[in-house]
């Protein structure tokens, strides 16, 4: 159990490891052909544990392994240049300089690297191919399944399709079921009595079923494939955001935040992804990125998205936004999105326990 444990975080601390360090290498590769100075690429948000100096850029290694940045001066306006920088660093150099299509695209090649590797972790997938399951996506409340304890992730081991499923839980509705269920790498029996009348929607036991699983196909196939489902995903979730924010305002209708997963619930992934084979880690690994690139691609102040806004705004009208704007509204996205990855963490703790 320790042994699986320590492999389990080793697993989840390379693959953000990984992510976070092409993202900011998109903003670093494209931030040095344009000609900026880049005054740190670093992984991980600070206390600093230690870095070193590769050229004029200090390579840092930092503490909280939730993310990491590439520091650009003038990213957030010449007013906040310290006398030192100003001295240092040639004006055309800076990042407020650039020309505005030049900015977008250093913000944007970060999701960039995200979609490219996303792509290229579902190729050796595609190749290896995954075997049919069916799996517990979601449980209603108060029905057979949360009373048996089916849990959201919960992998069906004696069913291949969600016909399949539905079909044994018709024929015994009324009398005891019992089947196999994969979690965390173990599996558990579940004991339950499918309904006769189930409430509309529903279904006999109260479960939203997911069929997955890949045909294995050759390398060329492979990477067409990959390269279109990683598109479809990418373009699905960016999509669910806007849900996301409409149903917070009012505008669209449902409980979308059943979609949202955190560190926590992304552990417990990598976790059930590790015990499953390589494949499936791959699998979740190259689907983490593509959420990174659609999350950081949003238009919301702090992210990608939200820089990439305010540059069109300065073009638009036609001076830049001042420093301490930029700095109120990114400074009160960083909040929001830290509220937000607390409030979900601690929903997947208790959904956990």
């Amino acid at each position: 159990m320790l042994i699986t444990m320590i492999l389990t975080i080793l697993i989840f601390i390379v693959i953000l490891a990984v992510l976070v360090v092409a993202h900011e290498f998109g903003h670093f590769f494209t931030a040095k052909k344009f000609g900026m100075y880049v005054e740190e690429f670093a992984i991980g948000f600070p206390p600093r544990i230690f870095s070193w100096i590769k050229g004029e850029t200090r390579i840092s290694i930092n503490a909280i392994p939730l993310g990491g940045y590439v520091k650009i001066p003038g990213e957030n306006g010449e007013e906040e240049l310290t006398e030192e920088e100003k001295k240092k660093i040639q004006p055309e150099r800076l990042f407020s300089r650039k020309k505005p299509w030049q900015r977008i695209v250093v913000l944007c090649a970060g999701v960039a690297m995200n979609i490219v590797v996303g792509w290229l972790l579902f190729i050796p997938v595609f190749m290896h191919g995954i075997n049919p399951e069916v799996v517990i996506i979601s449980v209603s409340k108060n029905s057979p399944a949360e009373h048996a304890g089916i849990q959201e992730g919960d992998v069906l081991k004696e069913f291949s399709t969600v016909e399949a499923f539905i079909r044994a839980t018709q024929e015994n509705s009324g009398k005891e079921m019992k089947f196999l269920v994969q979690r965390n790498g173990s599996e558990k029996t579940i004991v339950t009595v499918p309904r006769v009348d189930p409430p509309l929607g529903e279904g006999a036991l109260g479960v939203a079923l997911s069929e997955s699983g890949i045909s294995a196909m050759s390398f060329g196939d492979a990477a067409i494939a990959s390269a279109t489902f990683a598109l479809q995903v990418f373009s699905a979730i960016f999509i669910l955001l806007f849900k996301l924010v409409g149903a917070l305002i009012g505008i669209t209708s449902g409980d979308l935040f059943h979609a949202l997963t955190g560190p926590v619930g992304v552990f417990q992934a990598t976790a059930q992804a590790s015990a499953m084979g390589w494949a499936h880690v791959l699998y979740l690994a190259a689907m983490i990125s593509l959420n990174l690139a659609a999350v950081n691609i949003f238009p919301f102040p702090a992210l990608d998205g939200g820089r990439v806004l305010l540059v069109i705004i300065e073009k638009i009208k036609k001076s830049p936004v001042s420093a301490k704007t930029q700095a109120i509204t990114n400074g009160v996205g960083f909040l929001l999105l830290i509220c937000l990855l607390l409030f979900i963490s601690v929903r997947d703790v208790v959904r956990i326990w």
